[in-house]
């Protein structure tokens, strides 16, 4: 088994503000906007550190490509850093990036050998000395460079279909959560019932009367999204049903939480571009369609159970790709460590020196440009963002 560090920089915007001495659930409670990869630190038992700001142009660059300037500006950056959150724990209630920051410096980074860093929280001075670890890049919005300078492997943020990673890309979803982990620590209701509509459906459909008479008619009553996530995880936990009613698709990391939380899944077809295996039956047509297999589901609880069942065992599916995925990229980094290959290449690096100083950059934008252009739509433009080279 490997040992992993996941690491934020203390201005990141989202995830959660504390360290080791907490307990995975308070971490949670500590997010500012997201539950996160949790299931690195309770299924692989990673080490969880904020450091202090990477604040190197390289480092401020990929925060401006993933949130614009004019939503977060630099000084917003600096104010997340020392800002104060109360979260429902005995242990520092009271909390800020802060005053948990490590200097990268003093990390023993030679105890790990893969560290996940949520865009350039790891600057390129500690990557080089370090080799032999597999570097793996998080972006925090899902979109990673064309190219990039000392990084092994980027995340994509997709649900991973397959054990094997795609060229440099790790297939891990942002909310990386383990089966029943939700439930398991967030439930409050002996028996779960009524309906919880997902953030970001279709405010029309959220009007639509005739809709939700038909939900109270099933007694079903519906709850809404919350902006404080304990109270948020906490009725997910209490519905039997996790729903989107339209508006923009998503990449799915809201019905990861769900699933996690042993609610039922229902969604159009066009909903997810995430790449989730959801059973067949969690997909409807129209309002009629939903409303049939509510009815349906209401009546037979067995083959409720069966879909629960099948949810659960997507999150293992999840949880063991992820983990073939990492033992696979660590193992091709190690080979490529000690072949002949690796060491003729550090008689060459003056000149690739020279090549990334000069060459490099240029192509690398002409191929992001050429994308651009070519508008192929095999290519999912949403991923790419023109070359970081540090």
């Amino acid at each position: 088994m490997f040992k992993i560090a996941f690491i934020k920089e203390a201005c990141y915007q989202d995830l959660w503000v504390g360290d080791n001495n907490d307990t995975s659930s308070d971490l949670i409670r500590s997010s500012l906007l997201r539950t996160g990869p949790i299931g690195l630190l309770e299924t692989f038992g990673s080490d969880f550190f904020i450091v202090k700001s990477n604040n190197s142009k390289a480092g401020q660059k990929i925060r401006f490509c993933q949130i614009p300037k004019n939503l977060i500006s630099k000084e917003d950056y600096k104010l997340i850093e020392r800002t104060k959150i109360k979260i429902n724990s005995s242990r520092h209630p009271f909390r800020c990036p802060n005053d948990f920051s490590y200097d990268v410096e003093k990390i023993n980074w030679s105890k790990y050998d893969i560290v996940i860093s949520l865009n350039f929280a790891v600057p390129i001075s500690i990557r080089k000395v370090h080799p032999e670890i597999l570097w793996v890049c998080m972006t925090g919005e899902g979109r990673f460079p064309v190219q990039s300078s000392c990084w092994d492997y980027f995340i994509s943020h997709d649900y991973p279909n397959t054990p094997v990673a795609e060229l440099k890309i790790i297939n891990m979803p942002y909310t990386f959560i383990p089966p029943r982990y939700i439930f398991d620590n967030f439930n409050t209701s002996k028996d779960k019932k009524g309906i919880y509509i997902e953030i970001n459906s279709k405010g029309n459909q959220l009007k639509n009367q005739t809709l939700f008479k038909k939900f109270y008619s099933l007694n079903l009553n519906s709850e809404f999204h919350s902006e404080d996530i304990e109270k948020n995880l906490k009725k997910i936990s209490s519905c039997k049903y996790f729903i989107k009613l339209g508006g923009r698709p998503v990449r799915g990391n809201s019905f990861l939480e769900a699933m996690s939380a042993r609610s039922l899944c229902l969604l159009n077809f066009k909903d997810c571009y995430g790449k989730i295996p959801f059973h067949q039956y969690c997909y409807f047509k129209d309002e009629k369609h939903l409303i049939e297999k509510l009815q349906f589901l209401e009546k037979n609880n067995e083959f409720l159970s069966e879909l629960l069942n099948y949810q659960d065992s997507i999150l293992k599916n999840m949880i063991e790709n992820v983990k073939n995925q990492f033992e696979i990229a660590l193992s091709n980094k190690r080979k490529s460590l000690g072949s002949k290959m690796s060491k003729k290449s550090l008689k060459k690096t003056g000149i690739k020196s020279i090549f990334k100083k000069s060459l490099q950059p240029i192509i690398g934008r002409t191929c992001y440009n050429s994308l651009v252009r070519i508008n192929d739509p095999t290519l999912d433009l949403n991923k790419y963002l023109p070359s970081l080279l540090e």
